[in-house]
């Protein structure tokens, strides 16, 4: 996810992997308009919604995350 300000919102980029059984990865991308979040909040709705925060980017604006895997 990279984040960059735009006014008084952010503008918030997702670039993904999708990977179906033994299917090649597929690269998508979508771009979302936010109210400021603390990092803290965004990490704490990933969470809820079943993913984890990766280790911290060189970058500070990038915020990567796995979804957890279904047992």
């Amino acid at each position: 996810m990279v984040m960059s300000p735009a006014g008084d919102r952010i503008r918030a980029r997702f670039d993904y992997w999708v990977r179906g059984g033994r299917a090649a990865p597929r690269c998508r991308s979508e771009t979302f308009w936010m109210w400021p979040a603390t990092r803290v909040d965004i990490l704490a709705d990933l969470r809820r919604h079943g993913f984890d925060a990766l280790p911290p980017h060189h970058d500070s604006a990038v915020l990567a995350a796995v979804k957890r895997q279904r047992d």
